[in-house]
């Protein structure tokens, strides 16, 4: 076998070695450079040789590698290391982690530098990726804080890993606690919820959770919050750590509950008369269609009767008195039926001035008693002059039939009845 010469060795492997190698006067011209290193900075190596390090270094970069030369030639250290920038030959800039040794003759000068440049251009890409997405995680959370609290924290929650601003800004505590013990925010839940939220960590976390709770503040102010939970698993399955979003939802609490009432209202509304307060038509026969229905299947063990009451002369009381005294006059009739009658009746305003009243498991002779009690005493309003008029009815009352098909048939009996008793003029019920 044919013995190699050790300048050979030494010129093979520096031309074929992966890595940029170059031979660098102490002046910072090139005295020799391998194909890795033309090939890193896009010269070919007759280019580069006849450049300087000084050329192809970034600005930004050139003051801290000549002072680390200088240093290097008066015998601070025997080399230095670092993560520089480079100026590739088409303008761009890449990155290269530069070893220097400084190699001197027998008499201890300067020869020459051996500069090793390694391509760390895509890890320190990469890195600086990293870095902006995690300032940009930042930026995102910390814009949340005014009604988001996240924090992270080790499987056991012993250790809290990351808090943000908001459990300040929400919880109103410092977030030195938080850090001392992560489970110390339950301490601040509401009385109320504060037992379900402490069993729901002590039986461990094992998968995803979403709680609602309330928290008081020690400004005494209660917030809504929601809670979510995330595990963090690695590769192998095993929790690494605990995500937790917990969501400032008071604002949205009480517009719900501010819709729930308008809601609410919106429906009395729409059920009410908005002159007495009871019952308006719509309302009046759709309850008295559920009890229709009723009637019809159990008709064989009770009954019900129906009043339709209608005032006397009520185009007279307007007319001579006012619409004022006629609208005081639908009012009252309204508070005596409502005053007298049973929970479970049904008075509601038929239209105009006229009523029905609805006397639940009740036979018609039973409902002209209540009826005959209910009006004992006449009805009265004042007008201006403060004079009482006494206001006068007719009530025609019809008792609950199975041949009536609808709700409609008997309420028509009843009218039928108080039509009579207006026709044979005879005082009237409630007279």
């Amino acid at each position: 076998m044919a013995e190699v010469a050790p300048s050979d060795v030494y010129q093979s492997t520096f031309e074929q070695c992966g890595i940029g190698l170059a031979h660098v006067s102490p002046t910072g011209d090139f005295i020799r450079v391998n194909k890795a290193l033309s090939d890193f900075l896009g010269y070919t190596p007759e280019e580069l040789i006849k450049l300087d390090f000084q050329h192809i270094t970034h600005p930004d970069f050139l003051d801290n590698d000549l002072q680390h030369v200088s240093e290097l030639i008066d015998g601070f250290y025997d080399s230095y290391q670092m993560d520089k920038m480079y100026v590739h030959r088409d303008g761009h800039t890449i990155w290269g982690k530069l070893t220097v040794t400084l190699v001197r003759n027998e008499r201890g000068e300067p020869q020459y530098f051996i500069s090793v440049v390694e391509d760390i251009d895509e890890k320190k890409r990469f890195e600086a990726r990293y870095q902006q997405s995690q300032e940009t995680f930042r930026l995102i959370v910390s814009a949340l804080s005014d009604r988001m609290v996240v924090w992270v924290a080790t499987p056991d929650l012993r250790h809290l890993i990351y808090l943000n601003e908001g459990y300040t800004h929400i919880w109103g505590r410092a977030g030195k606690e938080m850090f001392d013990d992560p489970t110390s925010f339950i301490r601040h839940i509401h009385v109320a919820d504060r037992h379900r939220i402490q069993q729901q960590y002590q039986k461990g976390l094992n998968e995803p959770w979403v709680h609602e709770y309330r928290i008081m503040r020690d400004d005494g102010t209660m917030r809504y919050i929601r809670e979510r939970g995330q595990l963090i698993r690695d590769l192998t399955g095993n929790i690494t750590s605990v995500v937790v979003t917990a969501d400032d939802i008071s604002k949205d609490k009480q517009l719900n509950e501010a819709l729930k009432s308008a809601n609410h209202k919106l429906n009395v509304l729409s059920r009410t008369d908005g002159l007495t307060g009871i019952d308006n038509r719509r309302e009046c026969l759709r309850r008295l269609e559920e009890e229709h229905n009723r009637l019809s299947r159990i008709s064989d063990r009770t009954t019900s009767t129906l009043a339709f009451i209608d005032l006397d002369d009520f185009k007279g009381i307007n007319d001579t008195y006012g619409h004022n005294v006629g609208d005081l006059a639908l009012k009252a009739l309204s508070e005596r039926l409502t005053s007298t009658m049973r929970e479970n009746d049904i008075v509601g305003r038929y239209g105009g001035d006229e009523f029905l009243l609805l006397l639940r498991d009740t036979t018609k002779e039973d409902a002209e008693t209540v009826l005959h009690r209910v009006f004992a005493e006449p009805v009265q309003v004042q007008n201006e002059e403060c004079e009482l008029i006494s206001i006068h009815c007719s009530v025609g009352v019809s008792q609950w039939q199975p041949q009536f098909e609808d709700i409609q048939g008997w309420i028509e009996q009843a009218d039928q009845g108080m039509y009579e008793v207006k026709a044979v003029k005879k005082p009237t019920v409630c007279e």
